[in-house]
């Protein structure tokens, strides 16, 4: 065994240890999970989508022993998957490999960084608080099939107007007016500018502003609902819905929720997907009696960049 000081040197993998080091960063997932996301990344990389500067790893002797993937995404947000080592590495190089992500983040101009674990890997998540890293929430990943969605336009007294180029700025005011008081992620709240935000939300799946509601009681906006399409998937991803924290309690969530499973509906698509925070039951309960199951469950975990 390699003693803990003894550290390989790290920095951007080259052409050569490509394929081998994002076998290594998807190392944990299911056979078929894995290809998908390697053959992504490569395409994102070949296509200049994300930066190669952000897959990282550790050179031992001519050996690739270790490997860290940070991808930056719209909205000064970043994704790092957690480092993956060689059998034997000692963890010290997981270290190492982290802290050069986030020491290449911070170069480019984001506000946060991301990270997800399941939940069972206590290694991950010791090695990511060590990093300067927060724990965030535990995600809830929710599906429902086509069998739970209506069968026509659901009955309800709200209206939602579709989005457009002269209602952005009453989104943008509607979507900030939803986080206050939010229990879902609440530690998100002001880390980064509501147009941030915004873009974010834009760049998941595909968009389409029939997608992107604001939703409307008595003439006045009262929250928002903004879908995505992955037909690739099969599925509409519910991205974000919320009301406005003094008109909660209303059973409007719950309507809400049954327009997203209609439009799913009506687009011709299987299922209806989304994330939650765990710790936010009203918002779990609720999309338990719209007929949505957990299929997958993960820890997320925040790092600042103040400067960003």
């Amino acid at each position: 065994m390699l003693p803990a000081n003894d550290h390989p040197p790290i920095g951007p993998v080259s052409d050569k240890h490509l394929p081998e080091a994002l076998r290594l960063v998807f190392s944990h997932l299911s056979p078929d999970d894995r290809k998908v996301q390697e053959e992504a990344i490569m395409a994102e990389m070949a296509a200049a989508e994300i930066s190669a500067a952000g897959l990282i790893g550790a050179v031992r002797e001519g050996r690739l022993v270790g490997a860290v993937l940070s991808q930056i995404q719209p909205g000064r947000t970043a994704l790092v998957w957690p480092p993956r080592l060689a059998r034997g590495e000692p963890a010290a190089t997981a270290a190492g490999l982290l802290e050069a992500a986030c020491g290449f983040l911070d170069t480019q101009g984001v506000c946060m960084v991301q990270a997800l674990t399941a939940g069972e890997r206590k290694a991950d998540k010791q090695l990511l608080q060590a990093g300067g890293f927060e724990p965030l929430a535990e995600l809830l990943y929710l599906v429902s099939f086509r069998e739970d969605f209506p069968d026509k336009p659901p009955g309800t007294q709200l209206q939602f107007e579709t989005y457009t180029s002269a209602t952005h700025d009453r989104l943008a005011h509607v979507l900030e007016a939803t986080y206050e008081q939010t229990l879902d992620c609440p530690v998100l709240n002001g880390v980064r500018q509501i147009e941030d935000v915004l873009v974010g939300y834009r760049s998941t799946g595909a968009f389409s502003p029939d997608y992107w509601l604001i939703v409307r009681h008595g003439g006045k906006d009262v929250g928002c609902l903004l879908l995505a399409d992955h037909p690739q998937h099969d599925n509409i991803e519910l991205v974000y819905m919320g009301v406005m924290s003094s008109l909660r309690g209303r059973g409007w969530g719950i309507q809400i929720t049954r327009q997203a499973q209609w439009l799913t509906r009506r687009a011709g698509r299987r299922r209806l997907v989304l994330a939650v925070d765990a710790a936010n039951t009203p918002a779990v309960r609720m999309y338990a009696e719209a007929g949505f199951q957990t299929w997958d469950r993960r820890s997320v975990y925040l790092r600042r960049f103040p400067g960003g």
